[in-house]
This record gives C-alpha cells, sequence and structure tokens, in this order.
C-alpha cells in the first residue's frame, strides 16, 4: 500500500513516520517557528536622503514604537530606553527552543536600566544553552571518548570543557565556539567578584547580550549559512538530506519544521502558521540543489493554499491531490 502525507495523523508534523512515505524522495523539512525583535530599526532617524513618503512612514512607524515603549517601560526615562534598545539592536531570528523566554527578560533588563541583572542574565543563559546541548544530544555520541566524563553529569560549569566536547562532536556552527569562549570570560570577571564590574557595567552587559545574540543567531538562527540548511533558497530554509540524522539538527530542527515539497503553502489560522501541502509527489529523488531550483522557480499558481484545498474536497479524489 502507498503511504502519503494524507495518511498520517499529523501529517507534515507526523517526524516518526515520514520515512515511510512514498515520495519522501521529494521532500525536505522546513522549520517555521521563531522568535525575533526588530523594534530596534525602527528608532533610527530618518535619512534625508530619503523620499518624503518613505521618511514619512518611517517617522510614523518610529513614533509608533516609541509610544510602545513608553506604555511598556514608562515615559519617565524614555530618552535612555530608546538608547538602549537601539544600542541592543535586533533580537535575532531563532528557533523556539528553551532559551527564547529567557533571552527576552535578559534584554529587557537591559532597556530598563537593570544593567547587573542583564548582564548576569546574559551570562547564566549562555551557560544554560551548553548545558541543554550536552544533555540533549549526549546519548547520540555514545562512542564518544567524552561520553564516559558526561553521561552521568546533570550540569556542568566548566565552559572550555563543554565546547571542547560540543566541538569534537561537530554540534556548533561556525563561530559560536569562540563567542561562548568570549561570553564565558565576561561570566567569570562579572560573576566572580571583581570592583572593575562596577566601573563597565553597562558595557560589560551590552556586550554579554550582543555575545549572546550573536550565539542564537549562529546556532539556532535561520539566516546565518548553517552547514544544515539548504543554499539559494531565498525566505525560506530547508533541511539538507543529509543532515536529516545529525543529532542537533533531529533534537532541535526537526521538531518544529514540516516535510514539505517544494509547492507547499502556508495557512495562518488560530493555532498559528500551518503548513498546507499536496499528499502526494509521486516517486522518485530530488537532489538538495534540485529541491532548490523547484523551490525557486515554483508556479505560484500550482502553490497549495487553503482555497485549493476546499476546493478539491469538493472534487472526486485523485493522485497527487492535495
Amino acid at each position: 500500500m502507498r503511504k502519503t502525507i494524507a495518511d498520517l495523523t499529523s501529517g507534515v508534523y507526523d517526524h516518526g513516520a515520514h520515512a515511510d512515505l512514498a515520495d519522501h524522495g521529494f521532500r525536505r523539512y522546513h522549520p517555521f517557528s521563531f522568535d525575533f525583535d526588530s523594534t530596534p530599526l525602527s528608532l533610527a532617524e530618518a535619512e534625508d536622503h530619503w523620499d518624503e513618503p518613505v521618511k514619512r512612514n518611517h517617522q510614523e512607524n518610529r513614533a509608533q514604537a516609541i509610544k510602545r515603549l513608553e506604555q511598556q517601560y514608562g515615559s519617565a526615562h524614555i530618552d535612555i530606553v530608546i538608547k538602549n534598545v537601539t544600542d541592543l539592536g535586533p533580537k535575532s531570528m531563532s528557533l523556539l527552543a528553551y532559551h527564547n523566554q529567557f533571552h527576552e527578560q535578559a534584554r529587557r533588563s537591559f532597556v530598563a536600566g537593570l544593567y547587573y541583572p542583564a548582564l548576569v542574565a546574559a551570562c547564566a543563559l549562555g551557560e544554560r544553552i551548553l548545558n541543554h546541548l550536552v544533555l540533549d544530544l549526549r546519548h547520540s555520541f555514545k562512542s564518544s571518548v567524552h561520553y564516559r566524563k558526561v553521561y552521568r553529569k546533570d550540569s556542568f560549569d566548566n565552559w572550555a570543557f563543554v565546547i571542547t566536547v560540543l566541538t569534537d562532536w561537530d554540534v556548533l556552527a561556525d563561530g559560536v565556539g569562540a563567542d561562548f569562549l568570549v561570553l564565558g570570560e565576561l561570566r567569570n570577571r562579572s560573576i566572580h567578584f571583581d570592583p572593575d564590574t562596577y566601573h563597565s557595567l553597562r558595557e560589560d552587559a551590552l556586550a554579554a547580550l550582543q555575545r549572546l545574540n550573536a550565539i542564537i543567531a549562529k546556532q539556532f538562527g535561520y539566516f546565518g549559512s548553517q552547514p544544515w540548511f539548504i543554499e539559494n533558497t531565498a525566505g525560506a530554509q530547508f533541511v539538507k538530506r543529509a543532515y536529516e540524522t545529525v543529532p542537533f539538527v533531529r533534537a532541535y530542527v526537526i521538531p518544529r519544521s514540516g516535510f514539505v515539497g517544494p509547492l507547499y503553502g502556508m495557512d495562518l489560522s488560530q493555532g498559528g502558521w500551518q503548513h498546507l501541502d499536496y499528499a502526494d509527489y509521486g516517486n522518485g529523488e530530488l537532489s538538495d540543489e534540485e529541491f532548490a531550483t523547484r523551490h525557486r522557480e515554483r508556479d505560484p499558481e500550482k502553490v497549495v493554499s487553503r482555497a485549493m484545498i476546499e476546493r478539491a474536497q469538493q472534487e472526486p479524489k485523485r493522485d497527487g491531490g492535495v
């Protein structure tokens, strides 16, 4: 019997059953679960050389952004709030995981002028991310020389050791290990007593948050040239076939993805965004490059939509239906 997405209870999200799909070769995992904040970009002053309609629209957006900040942080120190938001910069797009809520809390502390809580929170979250990566993935590396050193422990505070382990396991994206080491230096200087912290508190808090943001963007982001994503698919990311079994991708990316073909669509409902797709793409196998080409060159009329599904439900069932 030919098994298709239509036969699965959770369809494109029934991750444990996707390997048995008849059209498996046509599909890739598309993550669509993210967290970001671009407010700092709205706070920049309009440039003199901009066209008047563009300048006017930006000024209106800026005024609305400032009003939201006043509602959230009060108006008494709004100039400091605006400077803190601007200096902090945008919160990079990230997969939804355990770090998002704490990252937001740390950023809000900085914006409110609570620099020491922001500094400590950024450093603590860095350590939490390292611990999660080891604890969540260690059973995938039982043959590693490091496994006997980590399999019984519940937490780790030696950052250099953990970074070495994760690097040897090839878990960390490019540059993440170095970013963690820099954040670790800030952590050691700030958490353990150092009187100089009083004189560089805001500077250190800002540096820690920006370094943490870089770590999250590279390791959990969408548009940082992560090795597990197919190249040349502007506006969307898809997991390379060879990375579907990689422990980090399997643990963090795939559970937040839909298993779709090149003509999938997206639909916003009360439960959030959902993937829409054809039930069966047929037999065959697309390479990652071929998948990217088909996605770039797809006919908008053939992209699955809610209206298309509703029409199909009123018509006789046929192979390849939605």
